[in-house]
Order: C-alpha cells, then sequence, then structure tokens
C-alpha cells in the first residue's frame, strides 16, 4: 500500500474503525446493492460518484462497476481497507471537503452522523447535508437515508438512544437534533429548501443499515394491505428474532401499514434529490423492493403495479438468488400479489371478540385447503397465510420441504404455534381454562374440525420464524401465572378452611361419643340391650 492509495484530507482518526464490534454495521444489503443497480442509469458517461460514510463492500464494488468511485471515511484503519480495491479513498472530516470536489453523485445511505470526526467541527444533521450539496455538480443526484427517530425500531429498543453506549456515540442527539426532519414531508421540503428536488422516496424497514423492505409511500397506502403488512412485520420479525424488544414490533409494523402510517413509522426514508437542471430519470425506482429468503441468498422482488394487467399488484424476482433448491423455489414469487388479510389477524381479531362460529370457519377452511398442498404444507402457518374471502393463499411460496409432513401434523404444529403466540402473547380467547400450549392445541384442533390424539398436540413446535425477546410479553405471561397462581392459592384456602371445618365437627363427634359412652344411662342402655339380645335367641331356640 502506498501513500497515494488513500488521500488524507485533514482530520482523519488514526485508530478509530467504524467497523470496530458493537457500532451500527455499515449500510448494505441486497436492496440497497439493487437501488443503486438502478441509479447506475443516471449517472453520466465519465462522471464521478462520491459515497460517504462507511457502507459494505458490495455496496462500493456495485457502484464502482459502473463509474469512477470516492469514499470518504473518517476511521484511517477503514480508509487503508479500501486502499487497492480500485476506489479513491479520502480520509478526515466532512468539513475538509472542498468545493473543488465535485460529483454527479453522492451516495449516504449511512446517514450523516458518522461524517464528522473528533478532529474536526461537529455538524448537525442540516450543516451536513449543507456541505454533502456543494459537492454535487449542476444536475448532480444525492441517495441518502435518513433514519426516522420514531420508527419502530425507536419504539421496541430497550435501551435509550440518547445514550452513549459506544465509543462511536460521543454525540448521541436522537431525537434532540433539531435540524433532522421528522417526518417524509418535512424531509422533501427541508431538500427543496436546498435546492435538492426529490424524484423519490422510500420507507425502509425494518433497520436504517440493512433494509429488507423499501416501498414508496404510495405503495403502502394503495398496495395490497394485507400482503404490505405481512411483508413489514415479516421484516421486522427475522430483523428482532431472538432479540430482546419492549413489546413484538411485527404486531406496530403490520398495524402502522394498515393504519396508513407506514411511512411515517418506518425505521428509515431513502431519497432520491437531484440538484436543477433535474435529469430525466430512465427506469425510475420500483414503487417497492423486497428482500426474502436467508442471507446471503435472499432473493430480491420488485412490487409495483401491472399496466398491462389492468393495474393489478405483482411481484417480480429481479435479483439475488434465483436458482431452485430443494428447499426453495423462489420463482415461484413471479407472478400477481396474493390479496386479503393474513390469516394469524383474522384468528386473533376472532379470539378477542370471542366470535367461536367464525374461529371455526376460519379454521377449518385452513386445514381443508392445507391438505390441499404438498411441498409448501409445512410453512402454510397463519402468519404467513393470506385470506381474500374463501380464498386462502400463501403469502411467501417459496420454502419447499423435500419431505413435506402428513397434513394432520402439519396443521397441528401450525396450530401449536398459534396457541404459543395467543399465550405469549397476552391475547384473550375463548378458552381461558386452556392455560398451557397442549391444552390450547387441542382446543383449536378441535375447532378446526380435526381428529387428533394427544401424540400430535404435545409434539414440539418445528423450526420456524422464531419471535422476538418481548418485555411486554413477558409481563403478560407474568400476569397470566399470576392469575393462575392466585387461582391456585384460592382454592388451596378454600380446600384448607373446608378441612379445618370437616376436622372441627370430627373432633366434636369424638368428644360426643366419648361423653356418652362413660355415662349411667348409657351403661344400663347397652345392659338392656344386651338382655333383650340374649332374650330374643333364647326363644328363637325354644320354638319347635
Amino acid at each position: 500500500m502506498t501513500e497515494q492509495s488513500v488521500r488524507l484530507i485533514g482530520g482523519e482518526m488514526p485508530a478509530w474503525s467504524d467497523r470496530r464490534p458493537g457500532e451500527r454495521p455499515p449500510a448494505g444489503g441486497p436492496v440497497l446493492a439493487h437501488l443503486l443497480d438502478r441509479l447506475a442509469a443516471l449517472l453520466p458517461t465519465g462522471g464521478r460518484a462520491l459515497i460517504a460514510g462507511p457502507h459494505d463492500d458490495t455496496i462500493v464494488a456495485g457502484l464502482a462497476a459502473y463509474t469512477d468511485v470516492t469514499c470518504l471515511l473518517r476511521g484511517r484503519p477503514d480508509a487503508d481497507r479500501l486502499a487497492g480495491r480500485g476506489v479513491t479513498v479520502l480520509c478526515g472530516t466532512l468539513a475538509k471537503l472542498t468545493d473543488t470536489d465535485r460529483y454527479d453523485v453522492v451516495v449516504a445511505l449511512d446517514g450523516l452522523d458518522r461524517l464528522c470526526s473528533v478532529e474536526g467541527p461537529q455538524y448537525d444533521w442540516a450543516e451536513a447535508l449543507q456541505v454533502l450539496r456543494r459537492t454535487l455538480r449542476s444536475g448532480g443526484t444525492l441517495l441518502l437515508a435518513v433514519e426516522n427517530e420514531l420508527g419502530v425500531h425507536r419504539l421496541v429498543d430497550r435501551s435509550a438512544v440518547t445514550a452513549a453506549r459506544t465509543d462511536g456515540a460521543w454525540r448521541p442527539l436522537g431525537e434532540f437534533d433539531g435540524s433532522k426532519p421528522g417526518a417524509p414531508t418535512r424531509l422533501a421540503a427541508r431538500l427543496a429548501a436546498e435546492g435538492l428536488a426529490v424524484s423519490w422516496l422510500g420507507a425502509a424497514w425494518p433497520l436504517p443499515a440493512s433494509p429488507t423492505l423499501v416501498a414508496t409511500p404510495n405503495a403502502l397506502q394503495e398496495g395490497p394491505s394485507g400482503a404490505v403488512a405481512g411483508a413489514a412485520a415479516g421484516a421486522v420479525g427475522a430483523a428482532y428474532a431472538r432479540q430482546p424488544v419492549l413489546s413484538d414490533p411485527r404486531r406496530l409494523a403490520a398495524a402502522a401499514v394498515r393504519g396508513g402510517l407506514g411511512a411515517e413509522f418506518a425505521a428509515a426514508w431513502i431519497v432520491l434529490a437531484h440538484r436543477a437542471p433535474r435529469p430525466r430519470l430512465v427506469g425510475p425506482p420500483p414503487s417497492a423492493l423486497l428482500s426474502t429468503g436467508p442471507l446471503p441468498g435472499a432473493t430480491v422482488l420488485e412490487l409495483g403495479r401491472d399496466r398491462d394487467r389492468g393495474g393489478g399488484w405483482v411481484r417480480r424476482v429481479v435479483g439475488g438468488t434465483v436458482e431452485a433448491t430443494p428447499h426453495r423455489d423462489p420463482t415461484a414469487l413471479d407472478g400477481p400479489m396474493p390479496a386479503g388479510q393474513l390469516l394469524e389477524e383474522l384468528l386473533l381479531s376472532a379470539c378477542l371478540r370471542h366470535d367461536l362460529p367464525r374461529l371455526r370457519r376460519l379454521l377449518t377452511g385452513w386445514s381443508a385447503w392445507l391438505a390441499t398442498l404438498d411441498g409448501q404444507r409445512a410453512y402454510a402457518t397463519a402468519d404467513n397465510v393470506l385470506l381474500d374471502g374463501d380464498t386462502y393463499a400463501l403469502l411467501d411460496p417459496s420454502p419447499r420441504d423435500p419431505d413435506p409432513p402428513g397434513a394432520p401434523t402439519a396443521a397441528v404444529a401450525a396450530l401449536r404455534r398459534l396457541a404459543r403466540t395467543l399465550l405469549s402473547g397476552g391475547y384473550a380467547h375463548p378458552w381461558p381454562a386452556a392455560t398451557d400450549q397442549d391444552a390450547l392445541t387441542l382446543v383449536l384442533a378441535g375447532a378446526a374440525g380435526l381428529d387428533v390424539g394427544p401424540e400430535l398436540t404435545t409434539m414440539p413446535v418445528p423450526t420456524g420464524p422464531v419471535g422476538p425477546d418481548s418485555l411486554r410479553e413477558h409481563e403478560e405471561q407474568l400476569r397470566a401465572l399470576r392469575d393462575q397462581l392466585a387461582d391456585a392459592t384460592a382454592r388451596t384456602d378454600w380446600y384448607a378452611q373446608e378441612l379445618a371445618l370437616r376436622d372441627a365437627e370430627l373432633r366434636r363427634a369424638h368428644l360426643q361419643i366419648a361423653v356418652f359412652s362413660g355415662s349411667l344411662g348409657h351403661r344400663l342402655a347397652r345392659l338392656g340391650l344386651s338382655v333383650a339380645r340374649r332374650a330374643r335367641h333364647i326363644l328363637r331356640r325354644s320354638r319347635p
């Protein structure tokens, strides 16, 4: 490595790395990588791009395949790490960028809070934006991510964002940065005030650094609400699996999308803005992007209206892993998006209303439809099924099971997952006497019209999506245990009182017997009874 590989512009931090353990990971992921691929169409021939802040290697390499890339990093170890990879590296603080450094595209998907170093002035959000705007050429494009301080990821965080939990958080302003916009409309207005016209804005779920769902406000409002809400709930559920949270973010995300507040409660907003004169967009970003499947083999989908098919919403595989395997077939995701509402939400709603007839209709219809499936049978759980009228459909039809279980086994396993959700989530249901998973699973199986034995209802739940470690759900479980303990204590006290009462009655009876057995009248009565019995015996013997 030579000194020319890294250009020191001033304010560099010699021993600091934004990639150290415990720090926020750099921005990246399949969705952001695909978004940058779409942005490449805006690059003029011989253009230059600036990537400001820490970004994943796939982001840097992907953009470097189209144009000359310059990376701005404040930590010397991070800058040295990129040296020799075909990009120019500027190491230093944001304040040291000069007006002579101009670019056609500026990418800041990591936000603006990790661009200043301790060796220079600490810019707030608006000041950092002004510096990046000055680096744009006329007609240049800015791709910026802005974290939402009221996003679901903040609402479920057990720790305070204003606490200095890591070494990198030497200015944890959080919501106290008054220059940072707190809504999509305010973000667009703030950019317009800086001479940047917004051409596209997407709400990102579930985490700002690695979103797996990015959708425009129109897509969140006008798209198939059940499928979009299910996708948002699945995205946050996967991100927070086994993670300690205040409450289940899946419910918050789904409720926000269904209530028309999906953009307002997203983790971040990703915006595409331009300096005048505004360039003509060739192939603008899609209405929504979704990454599904396990990393690193995730599949990227574009969601939007199909003008050739009456304006219905469709999904199309556009990137990531597209080859079918014995356990997954991404091509099954191509086609129209299923309509309807998530079956799990319908069942929870019916349970809360104690609507037994509706519960039976939902469960019997689902169990009959599940029997018609084959390799997808094990994945037809209530949180992956949409119901539109009487039509059931899989939200994610790509998973496959080479050795699928029988219909009763798969149905009972899915019902056991539902029973766990009802009990651990503190949802009221029509069967309060069923206080454990086995008992509630048996009741649900009966409501679904399944004739199963206890050997199936006691089977462990198969491997599948694991929920977050929610403090609120823990509190509900503790409340349920306290209720059970109080009920058991009340019954124990009643039994103790009954035993004490019976014991007192028995002692009185023994005392009365002892008193009567020692009196003269009692002895004379016993003697008279003995004489009468002997006389009767003699008379019987004297008869012919």
